[in-house]
C-alpha cells in the first residue's frame, strides 16, 4: 500500500498539512493580534480627527510592519515544513505544490488568501496615504523631533507663513524633491538618534530648491507693488532728551516695468544677478556679476576679494533669487532691541518704567544653558532691579513690573533657544542692514567693476524717509528726507556700517 502524500489533510484539517506547524501558528497569532489592534487604532485615529501625531505614526507606520511580518510567517512556516519533509524528516511522502479548487483544503486556502490579500491591500493603500499625509504634516516636521526642531516650529507658528505647510516651501511639488527630502530625512533621524547634530541647525543654503519653484507659487515678482509704507517706533536704551523716535518710510519694492525702478526691478526685470561669497553662510559677498537682457556682463569685486583677478569656481557661484535676501521668511529670530521696541510701542511693556529697555536687553542677550534658567533669571533680576530702582514706589508699580517680566519671558521663549544655541546672531537676517550686513553685502559702495562702475550705496534707491523724529517734533517731507540718526546725531555713522555699532543687544 502506497503512503498518503504529505499535503493531503485529514478530515479535521481545512488546509494543507504543511500549514500545521509552530512557525505558521505564531504567524497567524501575530497577524490576527496586530490586525485587531490596527482596526482599533484606525477607529481611535478617525474619531480623534488625526490630532494625535504619535497615534498616527503608530497606526500607519509602525503597526503595519508587524502585521506584514505575521502574514509572511504563515507561508514561511509551510515552506519550512515542506523542506523538512523533502529532506526525509517526515515519514509522509511530499506531494507536488499544486492548486486545485476541487480540493476543499485548496478552496479554503484560496479563499483565505484572497480575503487576506484584499484586506491587506486596502489597509496598505489607506495606511500608505495616511503615512504620506503624516510625513508631510507640520506636526511631523516640527514636533516629531521636538527638542531638535523646537526653534523652527516655534518661530514658524508665530510667522506670517503659519498657514503654509513646511513641505510647501522646503520640498515643493513633484516626486523627485519628495524622495530627495525623505532620503535626507533618514540621515537626519540617524544623527538625531546619535545626538551629534549641529547646534544650531545649519541653514541649508547650498541645496535649497529654487525659489521660482516654491516661493513664486504664491508670490509673483512681476506683479509686485511700486512702494510700501513702513512705520517704526524706536525707544532709547539710555537717558535722552527724547525717549522715543518715529520713522516712516516708503520702501521701493518695485519690479514693475512702468515704474522703472525699485528693489526687485534690478534682479527680475533688468538683470540676472550672480554672486560668490567667501563664507558658508553667504554673508561675505566679494564677487558679483550682473547680466542684462542683452547678455552684457558686468563683474563687480570688492577690494579684498580673492576673485579680483580670477573668476570663482562654478560650484560657489549662486544665481540670486528670493531666498538670498528673504532668507528668513518664516523662521525669524528677532533681535532683543527690535522685540522691545515693538512691545513698548504697543504698551505690552510700560515705556515709562525707568531703564526697562536697557535692563531687558541685557537679560535677553545673556547666554543661558536652558530655557528654565533664562526664565527664572529674567523674573528674579527684573523684579530685584525694580525693587531697588523704585524703592518705596515699587508697590504701586508692581503690576507694570510683573507685566514686563511676563512679556520679556514670552519674548525669550519665542525667539531664543539656548539648548539649540538658536537666536538672532546665529541666523542673520538679510532683509535690511541694521544688525546683519544684509543689503550691504553688495550695496556697500565698495564693489567696483573694471571700468569703474560701483554698486550703489544710495539709500534712496531702496527707500525714502517721509517722516522722522520725536513724536512732538516730527520732520515731514513726502519728497524724501535725509536720514537723521535717532537720539544722537554726530555724523559719525555716515562713514560706518550699521553693524559696526548695532548688534541687536
Amino acid at each position: 500500500m502506497s503512503k498518503q502524500p504529505a499535503d493531503v489533510p485529514t478530515p479535521k484539517q481545512k488546509f494543507s498539512v504543511y500549514f500545521y506547524n509552530w512557525t505558521t501558528y505564531i504567524g497567524v497569532l501575530i497577524a490576527i493580534f496586530f490586525f485587531i489592534v490596527e482596526l482599533l487604532m484606525f477607529a481611535f485615529e478617525f474619531f480623534s480627527h488625526g490630532q494625535n501625531l504619535y497615534l498616527g505614526i503608530l497606526t500607519y507606520a509602525i503597526l503595519p510592519v508587524f502585521l506584514i511580518i505575521g502574514l509572511l510567517l504563515i507561508p514561511v512556516g509551510a515552506l519550512l515544513k515542506r523542506r523538512a519533509v523533502l529532506k526525509g524528516k517526515s515519514a509522509s511522502k511530499p506531494g507536488p505544490i499544486r492548486i486545485d479548487p476541487s480540493v476543499p483544503s485548496h478552496r479554503n486556502a484560496i479563499f483565505v488568501f484572497i480575503l487576506g490579500t484584499g484586506i491587506l491591500l486596502i489597509m496598505t493603500a489607506i495606511g500608505t496615504y495616511k503615512a504620506y499625509q503624516y510625513t508631510e504634516s507640520v506636526a511631523f516636521c516640527g514636533l516629531m523631533c521636538h527638542d531638535v526642531m523646537k526653534p523652527e516650529h516655534t518661530t514658524y507658528i508665530n510667522s506670517p507663513h503659519a498657514r503654509v505647510k513646511c513641505v510647501e516651501c522646503h520640498i515643493g511639488e513633484g516626486a523627485e524633491w519628495y524622495v530627495r527630502a525623505k532620503i535626507s530625512g533618514i540621515r537626519q533621524v540617524y544623527h538625531t538618534i546619535k545626538g551629534d547634530y549641529s547646534r544650531p541647525i545649519a541653514t541649508p543654503v547650498h541645496n535649497l530648491r529654487p525659489a521660482e519653484e516654491t516661493c513664486e507659487r504664491c508670490h509673483w515678482p512681476g506683479k509686485s507693488y511700486t512702494s510700501v509704507e513702513m512705520n517704526k517706533t524706536y525707544f532709547t536704551a539710555y537717558d535722552s532728551e527724547h525717549p522715543s523716535w518715529l520713522l516712516r518710510m516708503l520702501v521701493h519694492v518695485g519690479g514693475t516695468p512702468e515704474k522703472g525702478s525699485g528693489i526687485h526691478k534690478h534682479m527680475y526685470i533688468d538683470n540676472d544677478i550672480y554672486f560668490a561669497a567667501e563664507d558658508e553662510r553667504l554673508q561675505e559677498v566679494t564677487w558679483v556679476k550682473s547680466v542684462d537682457k542683452d547678455g552684457k556682463e558686468t563683474v563687480y569685486t570688492s577690494e579684498d576679494s580673492k576673485w579680483k583677478d580670477t573668476p570663482p569656481p562654478a560650484e560657489v557661484i549662486h544665481k540670486m533669487d528670493c531666498m538670498d535676501c528673504h532668507n528668513r521668511p518664516t523662521h525669524r529670530y528677532p533681535y532683543p532691541s527690535r522685540l522691545l521696541n515693538q512691545a513698548m510701542a504697543s504698551n505690552e511693556i510700560d515705556p515709562e518704567l525707568p531703564g526697562i529697555k536697557s535692563k531687558a536687553m541685557e537679560l535677553l542677550s545673556k547666554e543661558y544653558t536652558s530655557e528654565t534658567e533664562a526664565l527664572e533669571t529674567i523674573d528674579t533680576e527684573l523684579t530685584t532691579h525694580y525693587r531697588e530702582e523704585l524703592g518705596d514706589n515699587f508697590a504701586t508699580r508692581e503690576p507694570q513690573v510683573k507685566k514686563a517680566v511676563a512679556s520679556v519671558q514670552k519674548m525669550f521663549q519665542n525667539s531664543m533657544f539656548p539648548e539649540m544655541k538658536a537666536r538672532w546672531d546665529a541666523y542673520p537676517d538679510n532683509i535690511g542692514h541694521l544688525v546683519a550686513p544684509g543689503c550691504f553685502r553688495c550695496h556697500d559702495g565698495e564693489h567696483t567693476s573694471s571700468d569703474g562702475a560701483v554698486i550703489t550705496k544710495d539709500c534712496t534707491v531702496c527707500h525714502s524717509i517721509i517722516e522722522q523724529g520725536p513724536p512732538d517734533n516730527l520732520e515731514r517731507d513726502t519728497r524724501g528726507l535725509g536720514f537723521t540718526h535717532p537720539f544722537e546725531d554726530d555724523g559719525l555713522w555716515e562713514d560706518m556700517s550699521c553693524t559696526d555699532c548695532h548688534t541687536g543687544n
